[in-house]
């Protein structure tokens, strides 16, 4: 309705004012590739993560028998501690770093679902 002060502003949907960024990965705009590098850097940084972690958790077993020497020296039915933290310990800590990554992953995915609308 134009009026004394000039023409009226445009109505926008509200429902495809969200569609933007879903248009732009549609169309691979250069906006739209900017959003899927956005979303690979933060799938690769949760990668990394989680791969440190259990590589950090690895690593420590054998620093702290060489360190501890009592540690090393322990045994438990008749094998070595930390072998068997090493080789049994560490199915339960990749079981809950597999568990982590997922619900991570899967908020990174719906974080992104809710800016393509």
């Amino acid at each position: 309705m134009a009026g004394r002060d000039g023409p009226a502003p445009p109505v926008r949907d509200p429902h495809r004012a969200g569609r933007r960024p879903l248009r732009e990965l549609e169309e691979q705009t250069e906006v739209g590739q900017v959003f899927l590098r956005a979303l690979m850097r933060r799938q690769l940084r949760l990668s990394c993560a989680i791969a440190a972690t259990f590589l950090a958790l690895l690593g420590v077993q054998p620093l702290l028998a060489a360190l501890w020497p009592p540690y090393g020296r322990l045994q438990l039915l008749g094998l070595p501690l930390a072998w068997l933290v090493l080789g049994v310990g560490s199915y339960p800590v990749m079981v809950a770093l597999g568990f982590l990554y997922v619900r991570r992953a899967e908020q990174i995915d719906d974080e992104f679902s809710d800016l393509l609308g």
